[in-house]
């Protein structure tokens, strides 16, 4: 997000020209950090009410304070086996599972033994179905396009082989490449297999030491303790946002609204009363889900904060501190240098999208401080990552260190070779993106 000076103001502190981000946000000094802690609505993630997100902000900010101290005293330690948050989920899940078998029992028995009128076990039937649809387990799906396979990508998987190795983690059991500007590991299908997915811009985007930290921080999520990727804790971890999904989102009050409107509209009677039932009853169990999930995740979140800080400490310790800051700073300027290569794609190809991102990168850089800053006002307690400020002042209290992998140019330049025709794919969507606009 791009940030503004504001013309009235000057830091009493310091005397340095405030900032914002936005006219209605909150201004804060970039020199001395004077209210960047503050909570503002205009940037931090919405959880329904101002009440419950200041408080989430604010939780956040102390978790992420306590676990920089915690780590920066003994930055090598391990997770000390099941974490709280890891018993808190396994708890929920296993009840959300006795819920999901004691409806399918009912289901059983108003099937076989009941001797109700079909007409009326139907209707019975049907609470018992929407709370086998909101407790079954989300598997997700491995992906079936993407995947680079050793075959066809053995220099990239090699890489990620050595990567494991350094960190010591399990190697990651599918590889794929997709076209988004980010990467991830996680758990998927019914065995629950490992899969790294690397986002091929963000990639291009990245020097190539950095592309080391971010596989290490990535790989590091198989082993660092994180209560959310762990195969016992799903239920709990989905029940809430499926109910959300399954009610239409987010905003469902303003959907009812829109739904009376639509009704009055169109005129009353019986259908319109049923309409505004059936809407207030979705809106109902959509706020009951969203909190419920809140609920669960914020007992789960300190120890799931505390494992993306270990990954971080993991990239630190396999790519180096220089590798791993860059990447952050990557991560902060992605979108201002994706921006950049889109006005660009016409006047490039796929081949030099590296070299020309890299020059991005350094036109950007003199905004990196002020996106750094802002980075600690769109996180909060439940936010998936620390914000990129938090992760970097972490790496930073920790004495430099060159990182225990290093990989020659002639290994770098093969490996470009290997993903060329992503490459191109990456420039076809920039061109394509172009063309629909």
């Amino acid at each position: 997000m791009s940030t503004t000076i504001m013309p009235p103001g000057r830091c009493a502190g310091c005397g340095h020209d405030l900032v914002s981000a936005a006219p209605e946000s909150a201004p804060w000094c970039p020199g001395c950090l004077w209210n960047l802690d503050e909570y503002d609505p205009a940037l931090a993630p919405w959880r329904g009410t101002k009440l419950v997100g200041r408080w989430g902000f604010r939780r956040g900010l102390r978790i992420d304070r306590a676990t920089r101290a915690e780590l920066s005293a003994d930055p090598d330690a391990g997770p000390d086996g099941t974490s709280t948050g890891e018993v808190w989920l396994s708890a929920v899940s296993v009840v959300l599972g006795l819920v999901g078998a004691v409806a399918v029992g009912y289901l059983v028995w108003l099937l076989l033994a009941s001797g109700l009128p079909a007409g009326v076990r139907v209707a019975f039937a049907l609470p018992a179905v929407l709370v086998l649809l909101l407790v079954k387990p989300a598997f997700g799906r491995v992906p079936r396009t993407g995947v680079l396979s050793e075959r066809d990508a053995p220099q990239l998987h090699r890489l990620v082989g050595d990567v494991a190795r350094a960190a010591g983690t399990p190697v990651p059991d599918v590889i794929c490449a997709d076209l988004s500007i980010n990467a991830g590991v996680a758990r998927l299908g019914w065995r629950q297999r490992s899969v790294l997915v690397i986002g091929v811009p963000l990639w291009v985007m990245l020097p190539r030491p950095a592309r080391v930290a971010l596989l290490a921080h990535e790989l590091g999520h198989l082993a660092n303790g994180d209560p959310r990727r762990v195969r016992r804790t799903l239920l709990a971890r989905t029940f809430g946002a499926r109910a959300v999904a399954a009610t239409g989102g987010r905003n469902p009050w303003l959907r009812a609204v829109h739904g009376a409107d639509s009704v009055a509209v169109h005129g009353g009677g019986l259908v319109a009363l049923l309409s505004l039932v059936v809407h207030a009853f979705l809106g109902l169990v959509n706020v009951l889900g969203a909190t419920a999930q809140l609920l669960v995740d914020s007992v789960a979140m300190p120890d799931s904060r505390r494992a993306e800080y270990r990954a971080d400490l993991m990239a630190r310790r396999v790519a180096g501190t220089d590798a791993f800051l860059q990447s952050c700073e990557v991560v902060l300027l992605a979108d201002r240098v994706w921006s950049e290569l889109w006005h660009l794609a016409p006047r490039i190809d796929g081949e030099q999208l590296d070299a020309m991102a890299a020059e991005l990168r350094e036109h950007q850089a003199p905004k990196l401080r002020l996106a750094r800053q802002l980075s600690r006002r769109g996180t909060d307690l439940w936010s998936t990552h620390p914000g990129e400020d938090q992760r970097m002042r972490l790496v930073e209290t920790l004495p430099r260190v060159d990182g225990t992998l290093h990989v020659d140019e002639s290994r770098w330049a093969d490996l470009d070779r290997e993903l060329a025709p992503w490459r191109r794919a990456v420039h076809h969507a920039l061109l394509g993106t172009r063309d629909r606009y």
